[in-house]
């Protein structure tokens, strides 16, 4: 009767289970309600520029009224990339004990129960590639204003520009003054998102750059007592906060990011690029969104339906953020089952104008 109660247990395991995909710190701007959430082939967005003009008035009001220039906006039609993956379970690997199984039992030929913790194992293992995949896209975007996604051998699959302006991606003149060209772009993100700063997301690379900056040390502030010291706080995932600056007339809550990931080649590559350093406001001022096309599925059937969700919402501090598509089905030709797990993401920075990224020369 274990297996059964294993069975009863995976689906409320599965949802409330510590290792499920957790936001990573350049995924927390990216939100998903539940209308990005589709069943279509293409997702259609408007993209609104932000503009701050004034009413012109007449010379001679007797001379009519001034035309006034539409609002500047375009209609975006984009089709989310699309995120398979599979893999067999044998029927002769299920001949010998499993892991975590005793001897009494490993003679056991209810293949469907004994492939459950199999199963388990390789979906898990799946969301989190998923969740990986979703982290990449908004890693991307946030440091280049595009996507440039890879195959399993390293060749760009799904490529897609959002128009992001390019005065919001400059490159430092040197390394002199890092401090300035920080606060240069903060002012033009600023003045053309028509919302304040509060962020500075950089890799270790970057920061030691910033931390020879004299300018930089003279502005450095402990608790707002300009005691020239910062205080460093591990968050985890890869992330530290050390306090916050000013850059002109900024503040700026700094963070240090070295998170990396595994490519399906074997190549590890940080989210962050080490030369990179992104300028954010506060996320109640963006509107990010990661959304999901649709999934065709014939589902699944027992057991493995009653074990595992179809359909599963990750969420993160009570917000949701992935879904993903499951199926376990037998696989008569191979003489065994195949489990799969499906995904259509993609993430979409609807405030074109809001965030910028300085590249150090």
């Amino acid at each position: 009767m274990e297996s059964m109660e294993f069975r009863k247990k995976r689906l409320s395991g599965f949802i409330n289970d510590r290792e499920a995909p957790k936001k990573r710190l350049l995924s927390r701007p990216f939100k998903s309600r539940e209308e990005d959430y589709t069943s279509a082939d293409y997702i259609e967005f408007d993209m609104f520029s932000a503009r701050d003009v004034i009413a012109p008035t007449l010379r001679d009001a007797r001379t009519g009224t001034v035309v006034v220039q539409p609002d500047q906006w375009s209609e975006k039609r984009f089709r989310p990339s699309y995120i398979g993956l599979e893999e067999p379970i044998m029927l002769y690997d299920l001949t010998r004990r499993l892991p975590g199984e005793s001897e009494e039992i490993e003679n056991n030929t209810d293949w469907e129960l004994r492939a459950l913790p199999v199963a388990d194992r390789i979906l898990r293992k799946m969301h989190n590639m998923i969740g990986l995949q979703v982290d990449v896209q908004n890693a991307q975007i946030l440091q280049t204003g595009k996507l440039d996604l890879k195959d399993d051998k390293g060749n760009s699959s799904f490529v897609l520009d959002f128009g992001a302006k390019a005065t919001h991606f400059p490159t430092a003149v040197s390394a002199a003054n890092i401090c300035d060209s920080i606060a240069a772009l903060c002012d033009t993100v600023a003045a053309d998102g028509e919302r304040p700063l509060a962020y500075l997301i950089m890799s270790s690379t970057a920061f030691q750059t910033l931390a020879a900056d004299a300018t930089f040390q003279k502005n450095v502030v402990r608790d707002g007592l300009g005691l020239g010291s910062l205080s460093p706080q591990g968050r985890g995932l890869g992330e530290t906060y050390y306090g916050w600056a000013m850059f002109g007339m900024h503040r700026l809550e700094i963070y240090v990011y070295n998170a990396s990931y595994t490519m399906p080649n074997g190549t590890t590559v940080p989210f962050l690029d080490p030369k990179k350093i992104i300028v954010l406001p506060r996320e109640e001022d963006l509107d990010f969104r990661t959304v999901y096309g649709g999934v065709p599925s014939r589902g699944m059937s027992a057991p493995f339906s009653d074990a595992f969700p179809q359909t599963i919402t990750y969420t993160d501090n009570g917000e949701s953020f992935i879904r993903v598509h499951n199926r376990v089905y037998w696989y008569e030709k191979g003489d065994g089952f195949v489990v799969e797990a499906k995904s259509r993401p993609l993430s979409i920075p609807v405030s074109l104008e809001r965030w910028g990224c300085l590249t150090l020369a």
